[in-house]
């Protein structure tokens, strides 16, 4: 487990450095869920659920190209 000392600003704020966010696929806009346990402070990433998303519309046959077309079109 990697520690490292990080400083609170004037706001209250503290940055977590960008190893730490990379690691844990932090962006702009991510959440985090922040509780303390026994006097320390635990912040856990919240993952965001998958959804699924329909097109109302029945697939048709341009839906499940030949792997040629897909991929370079027709010449």
């Amino acid at each position: 487990m990697e520690e490292i000392v990080v400083k609170i600003d004037r706001k209250g704020r503290i940055l977590i450095p960008y190893r730490f966010r990379k690691r844990l696929g932090l962006k702009h806009g991510s959440k985090i869920k922040m509780k303390t346990v026994k006097g320390r402070i635990v912040l856990e990433p919240i993952i965001p659920k998958s959804i699924k998303i329909r097109a109302n519309r029945k697939w048709g046959e341009e839906a499940f190209l030949d792997a040629g077309e897909a991929t370079f079109g027709e010449y």
